[in-house]
């Protein structure tokens, strides 16, 4: 009887499915659906919106973000799978207890303080893998993709976002 590594064994990766945190045109929830359901459509629990869906096949099968479901565009960036919002409560977290420490004339306590929240927080963001984000309705991409996206440009994200907004309707 052949070991595991003996002939006739055959190991096949399936990827995990691309995750898609769409997100609703009227009220900005954020609604996960997986690439290869074949969803058409969804519902927004917030608003009650129906969101068509188009999902392309290079989606389903997690190759490549090249057209986003929601607003159908091409555009897309780059960034961190981070909540800024965390990384900015360790700072201030540690921005009041050095306050503290400061306040009572220990300053090399203080500033040692504010440098270990600096560092927390870099070493958590340098850990976490990116994602992709559409630029126009700021659906979110998570999967096993080769990332090709640019980073964030602030311009390309003014005009892409208002031309957005204008065909939705909300400018």
């Amino acid at each position: 009887m052949p070991g595991p590594k003996g002939p006739g064994l055959h190991v096949t990766y399936f990827p995990a499915p691309m995750q898609i945190l769409a997100k609703c045109p009227k009220c900005d929830a954020g609604l996960p659906v997986r690439a290869d359901d074949g969803a058409t459509a969804i519902t927004c629990g917030g608003c009650g919106r129906d969101i068509p869906l188009t999902i392309s096949e290079a989606l389903k099968t997690d190759r490549a973000v090249d057209r986003c479901p929601v607003c159908e565009g091409n555009d897309f960036y780059i960034r961190k799978d981070f909540d800024p919002k965390v990384g900015l409560t360790v700072i201030v977290i540690g921005a009041i207890v050095s306050g503290v420490f400061y306040w009572f004339g220990k300053d090399l306590i203080a500033y040692s303080i504010l440098a270990a929240a600096a560092l927390i927080d870099l070493v958590v963001y340098g850990r976490l893998k990116d994602l992709t984000v559409c630029y126009r309705c700021h659906s979110e991409f998570r999967g096993m993709y080769e990332r090709r996206a640019p980073a964030f440009d602030l311009h390309t994200a003014d005009v892409l976002e208002l031309e957005y907004e204008r065909r939705i309707g909300r400018r």
